[in-house]
């Protein structure tokens, strides 16, 4: 027997011991784990830029991607919520929310399986956190599966259901972010063009206060038509005067009066055309105006176009809303499904079967070398 066990002994030690102990611990050790999946898919609602190509030819030839575009849409923003549950920003808001580190460290759970220190460095809890999560992209379909393995049923349910709500809420920052870009510089140009209106409304008010006249147009033609109607009422007296003065005296009274009107009329014309050509006169009133009037024409102009195309801008940011949908709800499992006893122990084996050989191939080896 002891002949057998020593010549046997380099077998027994490299391959029987090692199973042996790996089929103890899967069978009386090792604590079970509950896995809880789910399903979603990124998808946006941006019309279809598929082509009668990627339908065909491209579909046989590179269709993959095709695919993954048609079936899922937001393939880029797939990409990126499922990089990102597998990332330290995730980890740490599971820590923050949920207390992972907790929930790996339960006493009942064997030392091997559960995470060894009480305050993992980020690092450390990164890398424990990958090897019970598994986030897979199936390109074929464009749906992402999601596994959790934890020590307690209800909490691999609780973890992938704050996967699925911390996706959504990247997604919603990536919405926010597409929508500030593309509204932010319509925004500006929106805020310049009302300012310009500002601006020009401002130098008007300060030209009425200056020249004392609200609308220097109209009230030109306001002034030169009272001045047309005065010189006609004194064209008459004029001529009624003349008629007058054939039978008449001069210095009858109804003469005398007639001249009193005649003299009131030319003066008030006189005033009349000073009021309308005081302060630099009317054709250099006209033109300030005019000017001010044509800057706030475009002016005005430049904000209508701009405000319409900041409300398109708004709606293309809406046209490009992106969104998680869940195809599967994370589940309550109700029994372990992992460890993988009868795998784990084969790997074992062939591993350690491997190693054997692969050693005994080498001093062989050696020893015909040495000979």
């Amino acid at each position: 027997m002891m002949v057998f066990l020593r010549r046997r002994a380099p077998v027994l030690i490299v391959v029987v011991l090692p199973t042996v102990l790996a089929l103890l611990y899967y069978l009386l050790l090792a604590s079970g784990q509950y896995e809880s999946e789910a399903a979603f898919v990124v998808k946006d609602s941006r019309p279809s830029t598929r082509s009668a190509a990627s339908g065909g030819g491209g579909m046989m030839g590179g269709g993959v991607m095709g695919m993954a575009m048609a079936g899922g849409g937001g393939l880029a923003e797939g990409f990126a919520v499922n990089t990102y549950m597998k990332s330290h920003d995730a980890v740490d808001a599971l820590q923050k929310r949920l207390n992972l580190v907790a929930m790996y460290r339960h006493a009942d759970t064997d030392i091997l399986s559960r995470l060894f220190y009480a305050d993992p460095t980020p690092e450390r809890l990164l890398w424990y956190y990958q090897n019970h999560v598994d986030v897979v992209f199936h390109e074929d379909t464009g749906v992402t599966s999601l596994d959790v393995r934890a020590f307690r049923p209800d909490e691999a349910k609780k973890i992938a259901e704050e996967l699925l709500k911390l996706g959504e809420e990247r997604i919603n920052e990536f919405n926010e972010q597409v929508a500030q870009n593309t509204i932010k510089v319509a925004d500006v140009e929106v805020s310049a063009a009302e300012n310009r209106v500002r601006e020009i409304q401002a130098r008007m008010t300060a030209f009425r206060q200056k020249s004392g006249d609200i609308d220097p147009s109209k009230s030109s033609v306001v002034g030169i038509s009272l001045i047309g109607q005065l010189q006609t009422e004194l064209a008459q007296a004029d001529t009624q005067l003349t008629q007058m003065l054939r039978n008449l005296a001069p210095s009858s009274p109804q003469v005398q009066t007639l001249k009193l009107r005649i003299n009131a009329l030319d003066t008030q014309i006189k005033d009349q055309q000073m009021h309308v050509h005081e302060k630099g006169g009317v054709s250099v009133n006209m033109a300030e105006y005019d000017q001010l009037m044509l800057e706030r024409e475009f002016a005005q102009s430049a904000y209508v176009s701009s405000a319409t195309q900041l409300e398109t801008a708004r709606a293309a940011a809406l046209q490009q809303q992106v969104y998680v949908v869940r195809v599967v709800q994370p589940n309550l499992p109700g029994m372990p499904t992992y460890p993988h006893t009868f795998l784990m122990v084969l790997a074992v084996l062939v591993g350690s079967s491997l190693t054997f050989m692969i050693g005994r191939l080498l001093i062989t080896g050696m020893r015909e070398h040495a000979i």
